[in-house]
């Protein structure tokens, strides 16, 4: 192991809090997941459903579609994951609540070679927490811009890489930053040792049917491109990409740190510099739209 690796390793080890409930609760994750992703609908409250064909991009366990289903009246909403084990949880959910009957609501698998829906047949894309983990979002916003009828938007939340947790690595490395400060070999070591460690409480998603630890995945990787888990798309890239696929951006905003007064607004300064400011960036709020013309561009 390297310097780097080992130094990482005692850090985080520190540094390791308790699990939270969410994560070693299967049930209570899908309670923190409904209400994490009303919370986040909520920075789109402007945006009328009513009537509309949504895509849920990246559905999982479908709580966002159900979530925008009973409470936002649309057409349709279809939720595509690439996952079918979690697609088969979202069809025995839907099994189970009651719906209106004006709305139509389905689970489809996707594929890497593209969305199965026809051209133009929906009115809103949403993608939370889910557009980092594309590893070819060039083609993803291409197939966006297919499926969208001109003038629908796509909503997303989105964790840009350059962050301090845009690994999505806290569970095992508590240390934000950690892929700047240490690079990601040393993540990848480090998450391997910690995970053998027995103070380190798996997580639900670490867990076989039976509920054992499963194996030591972390001893395979050494990057990210090889995990194919993290994109490591940044700010100018996604821009870049927004303009290659067609879409147009209509609102771009940029949070940084949570909690008090005091916090935001030193999050909202740093975020603000010239150079640096991504890497205090937590994470954006975003619409895309499809323009109703070729000559057709919105305001950023």
């Amino acid at each position: 192991m390297s310097l780097r690796a080992a130094l990482l390793f005692e850090i985080a080890r520190r540094r390791l809090p308790p699990p939270a409930r969410r994560t070693i609760d299967y049930g209570a994750y899908q309670d923190w997941r409904r209400d994490s992703l009303s919370r986040s609908w909520s920075a789109f409250s402007e945006v009328d459903l009513g009537g509309k064909d949504v895509l849920d991009f990246g559905c999982g366990d479908g709580a966002l579609a159900f979530y925008l289903a009973t409470e936002k009246h649309p057409r349709s909403v279809v939720g595509v994951d690439l996952s079918a084990p979690a697609l088969e949880r979202a069809r025995r959910e839907l099994s189970k609540i009651k719906l209106d009957p004006s709305v139509e609501i389905k689970f489809v698998q996707g594929n890497v070679d593209g969305l199965p829906l026809p051209d133009s047949s929906v009115d809103i894309i949403a993608a939370f927490d889910c557009l980092e983990h594309v590893m070819s979002p060039l083609a993803v916003l291409k197939d966006w811009h297919r499926v969208l009828r001109p003038g629908g938007r796509c909503v997303l939340e989105w964790f840009p890489y350059k962050g301090p947790w845009g690994p999505h690595m806290e569970s095992l490395i508590p240390v934000p930053w950690a892929h700047v400060l240490f690079g990601q070999e040393a993540m990848f070591r480090a998450a391997e040792r910690i995970y053998e460690l027995e103070e380190f409480v798996p997580r639900h998603w670490d867990l076989d049917e039976q509920g054992n630890k499963k194996p030591n995945k972390w001893i395979q990787w050494s990057s990210f491109r090889e995990q194919g888990y993290i994109n490591e798309l940044d700010l100018s890239k996604f821009l870049e990409i927004v303009h290659e696929s067609g879409l147009r951006i209509a609102r771009l905003e940029e949070h940084s740190f949570g909690g008090s007064a005091f916090r935001r607004g030193l999050g909202r300064m740093l975020a603000a510099l010239p150079w640096v400011g991504e890497y205090f960036v937590s994470f954006t709020v975003i619409e895309l739209v499809r323009p109703t013309t070729h000559s057709e561009h919105v305001s950023h």
